[in-house]
């Protein structure tokens, strides 16, 4: 992430990034190869339309 105003988030468990936008958690992403795991803040419309347009594996 490279805009202005976000940032990685120094986390104790290493197991993810945490980035923050305007100090709010904005995405999650582990570090699991295995199983990569993304986790994005939108709002519940816009959460749905994703939902619909990508299966989960």
């Amino acid at each position: 992430m490279s805009r202005v105003g976000d940032r990685l988030q120094d986390t104790a468990r290493q197991a993810a990034d945490v980035y923050e936008v305007v100090g709010k958690v904005f995405v999650i992403l582990t570090d699991d190869p295995d199983e990569p795991i993304v986790t994005v803040r939108c709002g519940p419309g816009h959460a749905r339309a994703l939902v619909r347009g990508h299966a989960a594996n």
